[in-house]
């Protein structure tokens, strides 16, 4: 027989690694609703919060598992992915903690079905504030395969999805445990509200056709400077072939050449040409450099062959593309050593506005639901993403990535382009259903739409989560209280 602290250990291990496969890169979605259950029934005592803290890491570890890649451009990404995974599992270990805490002193129902589904999502949108914040490994992204479970997310968000998650899990644990068939009816009632959502009516809008541009161009090749001219030549022959097909867009991805396209006559002629030439707009990832700072940019080119408008990445990468904390660093010496690792920080842009009603999140933006919704707010009827995956070399994260688009798109009801070079290009309708999708270097058409109209998503964000989330603490303390007064 296991010993008992052996046997937490596993089940918090097994938690973990069910989490892992129900993610994207594994074609088993559909285990997220039950693979919090192994780590449910482990709990208990004082070891909660080191149960939830090995689940977590386990899960992140293998989630993450892409990280890696970058060991290619410095060792210190193995370091940094220890580093990452040790500060994630903090929040698993948190929300194991809270959990035990509340079923000790409130029961197991109210734990489970009320307070834990809210907690667990709480913390997933803590962890994506602050200079280290990140989406990655949300929950929600489980069910990316699967449209019919997730129109929920345009009147509570992808984050509401993540709260069902974790009912329906903490539902079949008091099935199991109790033997009582109406838990599991609950977590089947949850599955099918959640299905409901097809029930919601679809957006109809102006059609557009779009032609999006889609390369391979290793990351290694991408940074060199002396590839300027073949890139150049090879961007633009691609979008000759997009333009032949005669689309009211095209789309390249992010910064897709090593130079400062807007600065540069010659290499913005080349792409007003062929804006002029095929009578449609021009939309294209840059770096740009003004006023001696650095942006990370995407620019709009009309028809006539004119700078239309311009849009500054406002959420950067993280150690990517500046470092947090760098005046902190140089105050205490290590100011040498941060800029070893990135000489320059990027600047950030000051606001989601749309370029001609596009909003255009760049890269890492993509995985966050805010810039989206911002964008939409301010006017936008149509989404494009615009990235370098390149990074990661046909890893996970390419899926990972991908599967945001789709949330994107039905949170905000917008059809959704994402052009990458590297990654996975595609469009996906406001359903969340994935009309068009490669890896390949080509041109492609979609036929998409504008759509007008704001979903409840767009307009109220996370304030009906904040708002239920302190109904369940305020109700909480009342129990506690009334628990109390019944004991003294």
């Amino acid at each position: 027989m296991i010993a008992k602290p052996k046997m937490e250990a596993l089940l918090a291990c097994v938690a973990g690694i069910g989490l892992a496969l129900s993610m994207p890169g594994f074609p088993f979605g559909p285990v997220v609703f039950v693979a919090l259950v192994p780590l449910f029934f482990g709990l208990g005592g004082r070891r909660s919060f080191w149960q939830g803290y090995l689940a977590g890491a386990v899960f992140f570890g293998l989630d993450l598992r892409w990280g890696l890649t970058l060991t290619r451009f410095s060792p210190l990404a193995v370091p940094g992915m220890i580093l990452l995974v040790a500060y994630l599992a903090l929040y698993f270990g948190l929300f194991s903690w809270g959990t035990e805490f509340v079923r000790r002193r409130l029961g197991e129902s109210w734990a489970f079905l009320a307070f834990g589904p809210l907690l667990f999502t709480g913390l997933e949108i803590l962890r994506a504030h602050g200079p280290l914040g990140s989406c990655f490994s949300d929950l929600y992204l489980g069910l990316y395969r699967f449209p019919s479970l997730i129109q929920g997310a345009s009147i509570v968000g992808p984050w509401g999805i993540t709260a069902a998650i974790v009912f329906v899990n903490g539902a079949v644990y008091l099935g199991m445990k109790r033997r009582n068939a109406v838990y599991l009816a609950a977590a089947a009632g949850m599955i099918g509200l959640m299905a409901a959502g097809l029930l919601l009516p679809a957006p109809t809008g102006t059609p557009i056709k779009a032609a999006v541009v889609a390369s391979t161009v290793p990351q290694e090749e991408k940074r060199d400077d002396r590839n300027l001219l073949p890139l150049l030549e090879k961007y633009v022959s691609l979008g000759k072939r997009a333009a032949a097909g005669h689309p009211g867009l095209i789309v390249y991805p992010e910064s897709i050449l090593p130079g400062y396209i807007l600065q540069d006559e010659a290499l913005l002629e080349r792409f007003s040409s062929l804006a002029k030439q095929g009578g449609c707009s021009v939309l294209l990832g840059t770096g740009d450099l003004r006023a001696g700072r650095i942006y990370n940019s995407v620019a709009l080119i009309s028809p006539d062959g004119e700078i239309s408008g311009v849009y500054d990445m406002v959420h950067p990468v993280p150690f990517g593309e500046y470092i947090p904390g760098r005046r902190f660093l140089e105050r205490i010496g290590l100011g040498r050593l941060a800029a070893s690792f990135l000489p320059v920080d990027l600047t950030p842009g000051e606001g989601f506005i749309p370029l001609g009603k596009i909003g255009t999140p760049i890269c890492f933006e993509s995985t966050f639901p805010a810039p989206a919704r911002g964008f939409v707010r301010n006017g936008a009827d149509l989404l494009v993403t615009v990235t370098n995956d390149a990074w990661f070399s046909g890893s996970s994260e390419l899926l990972d990535h991908f599967a945001f688009a789709v949330f994107r798109a039905v949170e905000n009801r917008r059809w959704v382009i994402q052009a990458a070079n590297g990654g996975i290009s595609g469009a996906i309708d406001p359903r969340g259903r994935i009309v068009e999708h490669t890896r390949d270097e080509l041109a492609f058409a979609v036929n998409a739409e504008r759509e007008s109209g704001r979903s409840p998503y767009t307009v109220a964000g996370e304030r009906p989560f904040y708002a239920c989330f302190g109904l369940v603490l305020f109700v909480s303390g009342l129990l506690r209280v009334h628990k109390w007064k019944r004991g003294r």
